[in-house]
């Protein structure tokens, strides 16, 4: 299969091989993957974070299987397991209401366009990734609006102050929060300066919501009053939701879809919150992870290598010192069917038992065997870190900075 042959319109984000060429994946079952070669990989891509429970839960494929024979409801109308998804959502993340849509870039601007309405504001601050919409693409300069009206901030304080001090045509300011580059302070510190200009936040929570723990990451902290959450709500089956102020998100009663219904999705969400409310798979991923990374920090450690991880167990984050050090682990860890989400985060699934956390260990402990020719190099500095912040966040990483700094990095990066 290549981009050239297919038929499908869009490029869509997947692990690709050296040509990149899409990797085809024949079989998923737990934590492994076995791709059309035969050859068995340990995923922590996860669908870019989105299987929490693991591949083949057998609880969301006995729910699904049961649905699609239309025993637990109907495409064509209401279902209980609407309210159940619904009152269980509210339960875990709060807020007066709650909307459903079938992807987390959908959702983010459906509660940003309805905040918009709801405040008569037309401007948009916005930090983080939103999902592959042109809402979100840069402006024309810093601290200019694109041609959606939106802002981009750059996760930087010092420009969100700046652009606050004149809020009355601010409808809100957008955060896709990161837990690996940014500490709970900033969440709070960007509280203070929302609730000081009195304007709204929406807490775009689709890429780490529910897997830090029952409810939104950021609930104590940015304390947000629109939420949206996807990843980790139906273990990659398709749906996302918007939660919060019912006088900010009343717009949405005018929106529906034709799958609104539908029955199989509808079991994998119920399934997969049921479980999700419990913390269980969240601290049998998270206590895997720092298992895999303890020894994973030892081995780069012992090997000397320029390579560095940031982050938990939850979430982790490679960061390379170079490009070229960066491709080189890249191509070590394919070797070694280690399915790592390239130059981004890092999510294993509650799959991951003790056999696959010690399989996963000998396997990068060969990554770093590998990469010997690297040992003794220098370790990633400042900007390496702010690359690697960059290629997660689309923005900067926490900093002591001033203003020129801060525009000197978003020159660099962006032009990067």
């Amino acid at each position: 299969m290549t981009e050239n042959l297919s038929l499908l319109a869009e490029v869509p984000t997947c692990p690709r091989d050296e040509k990149l060429r899409p990797r085809v994946f024949a079989d998923a079952s737990g934590a492994y993957l076995t791709d059309d070669s035969g050859f068995r990989w340990v995923d922590f891509d996860n669908a870019r974070g989105s299987v929490l429970l693991g591949h083949g839960d057998p609880g969301v494929a006995a729910a699904v299987a049961h649905a699609a024979t239309g025993a637990a409801g109907t495409a064509t109308g209401w279902s209980p397991r609407l309210d159940t998804v619904l009152e269980r959502l509210r339960e875990l993340c709060g807020g007066e209401t709650v909307g459903l849509f079938r992807s987390g870039t959908a959702a983010v601007r459906a509660a940003v366009l309805a905040v918009r309405e709801s405040t008569g504001r037309d401007l948009v601050l916005s930090a983080g990734y939103h999902g592959y919409d042109p809402m979100w693409f840069p402006g024309p300069a810093l601290s200019a609006p694109n041609t959606d009206g939106v802002i981009d901030f750059y996760f930087d304080l010092g420009l969100l102050d700046d652009l606050l001090r004149t809020p009355q045509s601010v409808a809100a300011v957008v955060i896709s929060p990161d837990h690996m580059h940014l500490s709970p302070d900033w969440y709070r510190q960007a509280r203070q300066l929302c609730d000081r200009a009195e304007v709204p936040v929406i807490a775009d929570e689709v890429k780490v919501g529910l897997r830090y723990g029952p409810g939104l990451s950021t609930a104590d902290t940015l304390r947000p009053d629109v939420y949206t959450v996807a990843k980790g709500m139906a273990n990659g089956f398709a749906v996302a939701a918007v939660g919060g102020s019912r006088a900010l998100l009343k717009p949405l009663k005018e929106v529906s879809f034709t799958s609104f219904f539908e029955p199989t999705i509808l079991a994998a969400a119920d399934h997969t919150l049921e479980r999700v409310a419990t913390g269980e798979p969240q601290r049998t991923a998270r206590d895997a992870g720092e298992r895999f990374l303890g020894q994973a920090r030892a081995a780069l450690a012992e090997a000397s290598l320029p390579l560095d991880v940031v982050g938990d167990g939850t979430f982790f984050q490679f960061v390379p010192a170079s490009e070229g050090v960066e491709a080189d682990f890249n191509r070590a860890a394919d070797a070694e069917g280690l399915l790592f989400y390239a130059g981004d985060n890092q999510a294993v699934s509650a799959a991951f038992d003790d056999a696959v956390v010690a399989d996963a260990q000998d396997r990068f402990t060969r990554v770093c065997e590998r990469l010997a020719p690297y040992r003794g190099q220098p370790r990633p500095d400042e900007a390496a870190r702010y690359r690697a912040a960059w290629n997660v966040l689309d923005g900067l990483g926490e900093g002591d900075r001033d203003r020129g700094a801060t525009e000197d990095l978003i020159a660099l990066l962006l032009d990067d």
